[in-house]
């Protein structure tokens, strides 16, 4: 139980009777006498008509999965049996990397009334994310104290790399929108190289795709359908180590790998490849073997679900040479990780050279808008000179790594963070396009 505001203000509104009663005497008696009345009311107000915990039966609705940095819908379910009109205050007990919009539900309840509150959850970090306790806070009308307690409403929530992606890419793919969000359109039949199917001729229809042997029998014309080669491979390789540990809006670096390697296993599962994934810092975190078909999207997404960056210096080598036992067939060996320094810097460029002999190879990096920001910013207007020089100096370091990687026949893909997974998309697809697998 705690004292409302309306308590203090209407205490507070006895001081001008004692003030003027220091001149005029009998208006102190009229200020005792209010508070008096006060108090009574106080009293009984807090023993008597205040709502107790079994007037309120509260449940929580939550879903049981929830994309990264996505918000999804809260919900406390309240029902009401007291004889006075609430207003009531419900706040969560979150964990640091969860946030709630808004911070607080506020609702008003009647005497047998049942109502819905709703906030939006939003997640900064994967992982499984315990809901525990829910502290309620009640004014009942014309009352002077609140009641509050708290309630354990347990529940678990999956943060999972952001699905919302993948349902969007589905949705702009079904309406011909895919432009339109900067994404390259998958090939249509009768665009690919791989036969796929015999039909009769539409106009608009290309004369070279005319099978004239099957028309010539069936005395009318026919053409040749195609599509897009499958049961190629993809590999994705992620750098869990401190090259991927910083944090871009409120993200992980990571994050945004993780989320353009759901969308990428997506998109090749659909298109009938292969895709396996490797994720690695000082030792092989998770692997993934060759899987195929959209279905198994959801393996994909548990084997990303829990990693998390470490602060160690990644092991490449040790890396490819996993990748270079388990995966014999050409692939296109997508390595997500970000050049630092230069030693790292040789070392990624050493190896990728060696994939190029036998796969394609493709390194993702993500650039870094903000230390972009501080090497750009004139000279005159800069306040750390040294940092200016430092930014120069890596951005001038990765710029010659990725200049020496592409060089020796790698692929290079440096995004920026928001635009990292349309560009990885477009840049599957033109590869598929070019029939460089």
């Amino acid at each position: 139980m705690l004292p409302s505001l309306r308590l203090a203000l209407l205490t507070a509104a006895a001081a001008p009777a004692f003030l003027v009663g220091a001149v005029f005497p009998p208006l102190q008696a009229i200020g005792a006498i209010y508070l008096l009345a006060l108090g009574v009311y106080a009293l009984a107000d807090a023993l008597l008509l205040l709502p107790r915990r079994r007037n309120f039966e509260i449940t929580r609705t939550a879903p049981d999965r929830a994309s990264i940095a996505v918000p999804v819908p809260i919900e406390f379910t309240i029902s009401y049996s007291g004889r006075r009109g609430v207003r009531i205050r419900i706040a969560e007990d979150l964990p640091a990397m969860l946030r709630a919009e808004p911070p607080e539900c506020k609702g008003t309840l009647e005497p047998g009334a049942r109502t819905v509150l709703q906030y939006h959850l939003t997640a900064a970090r994967r992982g499984a994310w315990r809901l525990c306790d829910a502290d309620v806070r009640v004014l009942p009308a014309l009352g002077l104290f609140y009641r509050q307690f708290r309630v354990k409403l347990p529940c678990e929530i999956h943060v999972y790399p952001n699905l919302v992606n993948i349902r969007r890419y589905e949705l702009l793919l079904r309406r011909g929108m895919l432009h339109d969000a900067g994404l390259a359109r998958l090939r249509r039949i009768g665009q690919g190289t791989e036969f796929e199917n015999l039909r009769p001729y539409s106009q608009g229809d290309e004369l070279a795709r005319i099978d004239w042997k099957t028309t010539a029998k069936q005395a009318r014309l026919i053409v040749k359908d195609y599509q897009p080669e499958r049961q190629q491979s993809v590999l994705v390789a992620i750098d869990v180590g401190r090259a991927t540990a910083g944090e871009f809006e409120g993200m992980s670096r990571l994050d945004y790998f993780i989320n353009a390697t759901l969308m990428l296993a997506y998109v090749s599962l659909r298109q009938g490849d292969w895709f396996s994934l490797e994720a690695f810092s000082d030792r092989i975190e998770s692997y993934l073997p060759p899987i195929r078909g959209v279905r198994k999207i959801d393996q994909v997404a548990k084997a990303l679900y829990e990693l998390q960056p470490k602060l160690v210096e990644s092991d490449y080598r040790m890396a490819c040479q996993f990748l270079a036992l388990r995966n014999r067939k050409r692939s296109l060996v997508c390595l997500m990780t970000d050049v630092i320094d230069r030693e790292a810097n040789r070392v990624v460029i050493e190896y990728l050279a060696r994939f190029a002999h036998h796969h394609l190879p493709l390194a993702v990096t993500m650039s870094n808008p903000e230390l972009i920001a501080v090497a750009d910013e004139r000279l005159g207007r800069t306040a750390d000179l040294y940092g200016k020089a430092i930014a120069i100096d890596v951005l001038n370091a990765r710029e010659e790594a990725l200049t020496a990687m592409r060089r020796l026949g790698v692929g290079v893909l440096d995004a920026n963070p928001h635009a990292l997974m349309p560009d990885l998309i477009n840049r599957y697809l033109l590869i598929k396009a070019k029939q460089r697998l």
